[in-house]
């Protein structure tokens, strides 16, 4: 047994080396069609996975199970078709680039890597295709499900803290300290709830701070947690007039467990983005997997 990492594919990703027996299956096509052959072991939408491919990846990974290998090629297989339909592609030179860094993290030259790939009958074009394959599928899986997850950070955040035990909610909020004087001139003014432009009229500086809910003084704390972020309502006591904006709601956990759930959160996603795939592709297995 021997361990090595295949370097940067687009993040860093850890590869297991098997010293497996394998099969050796090639695709000799000069047209760029797709053509079954007795090493075929499924089709996804009428793309053949090929014996050695399953067995690269189960090499790569260090999966000793024919039929999980080969159901997570079939996930790979329907993400980078996916990748390609929308215009995704990894550059010639890119994989190249990949597979040098790959070759180098292992102390090897590139040619030194192909050739003890080749003794295993999974040099050449059967690892070539799946470096950019897996590109594909990983640049994919981070475009289409992880940067929308989170570029919605007050989504998540609420998410991960619904998931943790003993979360406890911190509120950033906007506030423009208005006294009531004041106020009773200036309603028309009051009316928009901008409170940009009232600070700037009045010539008052709105306070930005973040806290627990019960540090906050009552009557607004009981205006903030009923306030979707963004938006502005008004609290007030006997002398003032309180012009509140809740700008956001953030967590303190635990950050391992924090991590934890995140991670829990991204696997349901991408699976249900997968699923998805699945029930809108055919997929064919060709050989007995059970």
């Amino acid at each position: 047994l021997s361990v090595m990492r295949l370097g940067k594919l687009l993040w860093l990703f850890p590869f297991a080396f098997l010293l497996l027996t394998v099969g050796f299956a090639q695709n000799n096509n000069p047209r760029g069609e797709w053509i079954l052959t007795e090493e075929t072991v499924a089709v996804v939408n009428g793309e053949p996975i090929l014996l050695s491919d399953v067995r690269l990846y189960q090499l790569l990974f260090g999966v000793k199970n024919f039929k999980t290998a080969l159901d997570r090629l079939i996930d790979i297989y329907l993400v980078s078709q996916y990748a390609k339909e929308r215009g995704l592609s990894i550059p010639p030179q890119k994989v190249e680039e990949i597979i040098s860094q790959f070759a180098q993290s292992q102390g090897l030259t590139v040619e030194e890597l192909y050739r003890r790939l080749q003794k295993l009958h999974l040099g050449g074009s059967v690892f070539t295709n799946f470096i950019e394959r897996y590109n594909l599928y990983v640049g994919a899986i981070n475009l289409f499900v992880l940067k929308p997850l989170y570029e919605n950070k007050e989504e998540l955040s609420l998410l991960v803290a619904s998931r943790l035990k003993n979360a406890q909610p911190y509120y950033t909020v906007e506030i423009l300290k208005i006294p009531k004087a004041v106020a009773e001139k200036n309603e028309d003014l009051l009316l928009s709830m901008d409170i940009q432009k009232i600070s700037q009229r009045l010539g008052i500086s709105p306070i930005k701070l973040t806290a627990k809910l019960e540090d906050l003084k009552p009557q607004i704390a009981q205006v903030v947690k009923r306030l979707s972020p963004q938006k502005v309502d008004f609290a007030e006591d006997e002398d003032f007039l309180y012009l509140v904006k809740l700008v956001g709601i953030s967590y303190k956990t635990d950050g391992e467990e924090r991590q934890r759930v995140i991670k829990e959160i991204e696997a349901e996603r991408i699976k249900k983005f997968i699923d998805s795939l699945r029930k809108e592709s055919v997929v064919k297995i060709l050989v007995p997997v059970e």
